[in-house]
Parts: C-alpha cells; structure tokens; sequence
C-alpha cells in the first residue's frame, strides 16, 4: 500500500515510519488538513491520505477513490468543495489537489468540478473545466448540479475516481 506524505505531498510505502523525502512522521499522520494562505484568506486544503479507515466521526462522509493509485480524499460531512490541481503561481488554490495523482497529464483544470455536500445529499458540478467532467460515462454540463451516489465513477478529464459514501462511527 502507498501512502502519500501530508507535508511534502511524496508518495511511499505505508509501512515506512517516516517520509524519505522530508523526514515528516508518517505513523503519526491522520486525515491532514492544511492551512494556506491565498489573497490574504485562509482557506482549508484537503491533502490525500490513506487514513480513510480511521475515520470515526458520526454521519455519513463522501470520500474519492482514486482508481489509479488506491489512495482514497476524505471530503468530510458538508459543504462546498472545489477539486482541482494546484500549480506553481495558481493565485486560487482548489479545496482538493489532485496534481498528486498526475492529474495535469490527466487533462484536470486547476479549478475542475465543485463538489457539495448537504443534509439532502451529494452533487458535483462542472467549473467550466477544459476537458469536461463525467459520471457514470455521461457528460455533465458545465455550471449545472449533477447528482452524486455511491459507487459512482467520475471522470475529471481522464483521471477516475470513485465517489464513495461512509457512514461515521
């Protein structure tokens, strides 16, 4: 299993203790949460971890399968979050960055598809993204709700994921 280190973003074996490439404690490392400030705002970015079957909160929580690497994004419980790649100069950071998962070569725009989370349920949104968004191998429109379930696959360019609903503990 690989891990992906929640200060310097390098992917590892999950049995490593700490990150060959900065040293950070990996045992340590639960769901990570990153503070980054933008435009004199602070806003919370999401980093991937392996830390899904930890999780124990209660309700249910939306988390991303990333097919290609095994890695599952932890969104949380509500509200709106922007997924996307981070890039050098990028003044907008997104809520989740993909660049981890290659998404640049995937064809992922920066601020790709808004994914929200509420009382009533899931929903993704294309933000106008270059190479489009789909769920389920159907295209969405740019700009409109889409529904979300579990087990849905969503496209983002050409990088899969899974959405993957988890009830809390």
């Amino acid at each position: 299993m690989i891990v992906t280190c929640s200060n310097c973003g390098k992917q590892q074996e999950l049995e490593s203790k700490t990150c060959a490439n900065c040293g950070t404690d990996l045992k340590a490392q639960e769901v990570a949460f990153r503070s980054v400030a933008v435009g004199g705002l602070v806003t919370n970015r999401l980093r991937p971890t392996e830390a899904f079957a930890s999780l124990e909160r209660a309700g249910n929580f939306l988390h991303l399968h990333i097919l290609s690497s095994n890695e599952y994004v932890p969104l949380g419980s509500k509200g709106d979050f922007i997924i996307g790649r981070v890039s050098e100069g990028q003044s907008v950071l997104p809520d989740v960055d993909l660049e981890p998962y290659d998404a640049y070569q995937a064809g992922v725009s920066r601020l790709h598809a808004r994914i929200r989370i509420t009382d009533l349920g899931f929903s993704i949104t294309d933000l106008g993204s270059s190479n489009g968004t789909r769920v389920n191998n159907k295209k969405i429109k740019p700009n409109l709700e889409f529904p979300l379930s579990h087990k849905d696959i969503v496209r983002l360019g050409r990088l899969s994921v899974e959405a993957v609903v988890r009830a809390g503990v």
